[in-house]
């Protein structure tokens, strides 16, 4: 067990719907983006985010899929059975066995089966399903790379093309976890799990007693 994170376990990981699989890539572009976009707090504590994702059902199974927008996973869809560029969708366990860095699970602090959020599951695998092999934006995702991707994106937000935080937060407005009216275009990965754990929608990491955990 890395003694960096106390909160890595050794046991398998579970997931409901909702989770957030957040990465930290090894490679040279991946520490780029983390270097521009988290938080000095975050990079201090050796949270590097550089990728995200979101587990919701499988359409008429009960089987939970990692939704994502990348260009880099060698992993055949498991919607379309294909490899893709653009937005995919993964076992989460192969998911995060095969990924080249460190992986955390963010999780909700209410699950979307309370009252008031019923139907949110189906809705958020409805809207994420609607997303499969949309194109990757090549061009925002060198934005999220630098200090210009908030501005960039207000004034000119394309969610025909998207990176992977843009989905993520995209999906969470569909399902009302998150304010309609914000600009999910916007965010970069880093600043997704500031501002989620920040407005107390999904469970902090570090915290006593808090689901929230690095997984690899």
């Amino acid at each position: 067990m890395p003694a960096s994170d106390g909160n890595l376990r050794a046991r398998a990981p579970k997931y409901r719907e909702g989770d957030l699989l957040v990465f930290a890539g090894a490679d040279a572009a991946s520490r780029g983006i983390a270097l521009a976009t988290c938080s000095p707090w975050q990079l201090l504590k050796g949270h590097w985010f550089s990728h995200i994702a979101i587990v919701a059902k499988k359409p008429n199974s009960q089987l939970l899929l990692a939704f994502e927008s990348t260009t880099f996973c060698k992993i055949p869809c498991a919607i379309t059975g294909k490899q893709a560029e653009g937005v995919q969708a993964h076992y989460p366990d192969g998911r995060v066995r095969t990924y080249a860095g460190r992986v955390w699970r963010l999780r909700l602090v209410w699950p979307l089966a309370v009252e008031g959020c019923r139907d949110a599951g189906g809705e958020l695998s409805d809207f994420l399903m609607g997303e499969i092999a949309k194109p990757y934006d090549y061009e925002w995702a060198v934005l999220a790379g630098t200090r210009r991707l908030r501005l960039a994106r207000s004034l000119n937000p394309r969610l025909d093309r998207l990176i992977c935080s843009g989905l993520v937060m995209a999906a969470l407005q569909r399902i009302r976890v998150v304010d309609r009216d914000l600009n999910s275009s916007s965010y970069s990965p880093a600043r997704a799990v500031r501002d989620l754990t920040y407005w107390g929608t999904y469970q902090p990491i570090g915290a006593g007693g808090s689901e929230s955990v690095r997984l690899k």
